[in-house]
């Protein structure tokens, strides 16, 4: 295989993508609210309804090109992959770290809080010492399993460093 793509996170974080629906929503109500569409309001919707869209599917994304040795970190947004293809030598190494992230959450009387979940997250080292995000996961079983169909995709560029 030549290339490989691996969909990551999503750029904004669920509440944004909420406000995107919302904002979808809103202007679906805006364009059908009168009998008489302007074009001002027209395009105003359309304005929203856009926005809306890229709130809920813009997210990041990672391409590996193996033939050519090349990755990019991309951003998808409105279906086009926007990132530099960066060429590397080989690839060193395919680790899992454990994190915890974290979040501030407000309730409606105003007390705030953390909200704290332990998320598994794969890199790859390249030749140079750069460390490139692959993927994450709540289950460090079903990530570890992506990680070697990943280890199979780039074969022909995976040295690891004990051999």
């Amino acid at each position: 295989m030549q290339t490989f793509d691996i969909k990551q996170e999503s750029y904004f974080p669920p509440n944004f993508k909420i406000f995107g629906g919302l904002l979808i929503f809103g202007s679906l109500l805006l364009l059908g609210s009168v009998d008489t569409i302007t074009w001002l309001r027209s395009i105003l919707s359309i304005t929203i309804f856009l926005l809306g869209i890229a709130m809920i599917f813009t997210r990041y994304g990672l391409m590996v090109d193996v033939i050519n040795k090349t990755y990019t970190i991309y951003t998808l947004l409105y279906g086009f992959k926007i990132g530099e293809p960066v060429a590397f030598v080989f690839i060193d190494k395919f680790y899992i770290n454990q994190m915890t992230e974290q979040a501030l959450a407000t309730t409606r009387t105003g007390a705030k809080f953390d909200v704290r979940k332990k998320v598994f997250k794969a890199y790859m080292r390249l030749d140079n010492g750069e460390k490139i995000h692959l993927d994450t996961d709540k289950d460090k079983n079903q990530l570890e399993k992506r990680i070697n169909a990943y280890k199979i995709k780039v074969e022909p560029v995976y040295k690891p460093e004990d051999s």
